[in-house]
């Protein structure tokens, strides 16, 4: 028994269809890469004044490039305060010699409320994240603690110059059958 193809897409020819279908299927397999405001929520408490949520990316989180972004907000209101000044901290738990400081800015996020500090985390295990904040309504500090997972492989980051080739053998088969589909029509 083979898989059918939905009914409801008569106007897309059968042929591409079945590229379609292959297609989502490699695209569906290919890691995201990181960076997006938000990411998975680490950390979503109340400190003095502030409400503080914390997100990471990528997910699953690992040592490479990674993103932490935050989101400061009033903490009667919700209002966001985007002219608080955030720091985030990073360091191997029971090794806080080794405290990497970042400081979180609206240029590295895509949503200018979040606070987003993007750098490269060195090597896999457990990471304590300390985040200060710094803002009209006065200072907090929060903190979490996050695993991190291996970098990914190498050629992971390489795959759109191996894939390549692939999108021009799809490209070709879709020329092809749409020219075999008028083709056979016009007999």
């Amino acid at each position: 028994m083979g898989y059918s193809f939905p009914t409801s897409w008569p106007w897309v020819p059968r042929n591409f269809r079945k590229v379609l279908l292959a297609a989502s299927f490699v695209a569906g397999g290919i890691p995201v890469a990181t960076f997006a405001d938000g990411g998975t929520i680490r950390l979503s408490e109340t400190k003095e004044a502030y409400r503080i949520s914390a997100f990471t990316s990528p997910n699953p989180f690992r040592a490479g490039p990674v993103e932490i972004s935050v989101l400061v907000q009033d903490a009667d209101s919700g209002d966001a305060l985007p002219d608080a000044n955030v720091k985030v901290r990073v360091a191997p738990r029971d090794q806080s010699a080794e405290v990497r400081e970042y400081l979180g800015t609206a240029d590295a996020a895509t949503n200018k409320l979040f606070r987003s500090a993007v750098f490269e985390l060195p090597a896999p295990g457990q990471w304590t994240v300390e985040i200060d904040i710094d803002g009209s309504r006065g200072t907090a500090r929060s903190s979490f603690e996050v695993e991190a997972a291996d970098r990914l492989p190498r050629w992971v980051s390489f795959w759109p110059w191996f894939s390549w080739p692939f999108a021009a053998v799809v490209l070709f088969a879709l020329h092809r059958s749409f020219a075999v589909n008028r083709s056979t029509r016009g007999r």
